[in-house]
């Protein structure tokens, strides 16, 4: 009788399955009926294969007591400050209070943002307070050309500016604070940031809602503890809490995008002064973090982000360990939709198993992931498998065809 029921069971899914395939082929063209459908497959996709927690490391006797970290600069410094205690009622001398900069008008039929299309749109609302003329789409079609792209980093929305933005330059580094975001907001450069953003609806039966998001910061205030933000989800002029905001953006190693005149090069230099320089930057931004899992050692978020840190500088087995304690403390179900640390530092370490299994929970929440199919390849690639390798890297370069890593790889991987 059990045995009964569960065929009828699977049989009403399969239809069920069947018959929103065929509405996604036949609405393939209208936007909100593209995006209704592909949520749809999302929960039944998800539903007759659950998710589960983002997989711990395997325990090997190779690997260092968890808590060992490397000497990561030479020199004596407080690093108390640049990223555990974010949270700074400091001014700097000669910075007023309060800022808040001229935006451009917020446009409902075009500002707020397409489906999975906040960096796009994010990135447009900066663009336009310097005067250039377009849009979300504008962007999107040069790097998101499908809408089913649920992620493009933040390097990729520099590359943007850096390649199409006449006179203007963008720069991205990690491990700010709120008093540099003040700095750089009263010096008349709006701040893009990352943050982690608690989603409304249940994308699957279980889901934790955590996702990621980009928002723009165009003013402060000092007295009250406020940002105002440009947010192509919620609307213009939000105004956040310093708390919140750093809580928000702890999730993304505290990483910020600045924009700016290319004749402005030498003002921004020295408004980030010591992080000017990109590796001067990683290190001292790992240093602070190891301060941190040190009196934090509980803050999952502050391992993965010490792990972020390293691998940016190629210390790819201490990486490893911050990130195995990050997992094992436990991520966010999306953690791999967003950032790739993890995969990256099992591939340096020629770990070809545990990169299957990341790329293998990336794709199972993300299928059409153009970064989790790239990494399934090179695990492929590190077990000699170089056909399956070609393979995935192809899935990759149908999800995006303009990703360069995919072609990139594909020149290198030969049957």
């Amino acid at each position: 009788m059990l045995i009964k029921k569960s065929k009828k069971l699977l049989i009403i899914i399969l239809s069920m399955l069947a018959i929103v395939s065929m509405g996604v082929f036949a609405c393939y063209r209208v936007p909100e009926l593209q995006m209704k459908a592909s949520q749809a497959l999302t929960w039944f996709r998800v539903a007759l294969n659950p998710v589960d927690a983002l997989p711990t490391a395997e325990v090997k006797s190779k690997r260092e007591p968890i808590f060992w970290l490397p000497d990561l600069v030479s020199v004596e410094a407080d690093f108390t400050g640049r990223a555990n205690n974010v949270i700074s009622k400091q001014v700097t001398p000669n910075m007023p209070s309060t800022m808040t900069l001229a935006t451009i008008t917020f446009n409902p039929q075009r500002d707020y943002q397409d489906w999975n299309n906040c960096g796009p749109a994010t990135l447009a609302l900066g663009l336009r307070y310097w005067g250039w003329q377009g849009d979300q789409f504008t962007i999107s079609e040069a790097i998101r050309p499908k809408r089913q792209d649920k992620n493009v980093n933040i390097e990729e929305l520099a590359a943007y500016v850096n390649g199409s933005a006449d006179g203007l330059q963008a720069e991205v580094r990690i491990g700010g604070d709120l008093t540099l975001l003040e700095a750089l907001i009263a010096a008349g450069y709006p701040v893009i940031i990352e943050e982690s953003f608690k989603l409304e609806k249940s994308a699957w039966p279980g889901d934790d809602l955590w996702a990621g998001h980009y928002i723009l910061l165009t003013g402060y205030d000092n007295q009250s503890q406020y940002f105002t933000a440009q947010d192509s989800y919620h609307g213009p002029d939000r105004q956040l809490t310093y708390a919140d905001v750093a809580d928000a953006w702890e999730a993304f190693n505290h990483v910020y995008l600045v924009i700016f005149p290319t004749g402005d090069l030498q003002k921004v230099q020295q408004l980030l002064a010591e992080d000017w320089p990109l590796e001067a930057n990683l290190e001292w931004t790992a240093a602070a973090l190891r301060d941190q899992v040190l009196s934090e050692p509980a803050n999952a978020y502050a391992w993965f982000n010490l792990g972020s840190s390293l691998n940016a500088l190629q210390q790819y087995d201490a990486a490893l360990l911050a990130f195995d304690n990050a997992r094992a403390l436990g991520l966010p179900s999306r953690m791999l939709r967003y950032q790739f640390g993890p995969l990256s530092a099992a591939y340096q370490t020629g770990d070809a198993k545990d990169l299957t299994r990341l790329a293998d929970y990336a794709l199972q929440i993300t299928p059409d992931s153009e970064e989790a199919l790239l990494w399934k390849g090179w695990a492929y690639e590190l077990a000699g498998d170089h056909l399956s390798a070609i393979n995935l890297f192809n899935l990759a370069l149908q999800a995006n065809p303009g990703n360069q890593v995919a072609k990139k790889a594909l020149e290198t991987v030969r049957p």
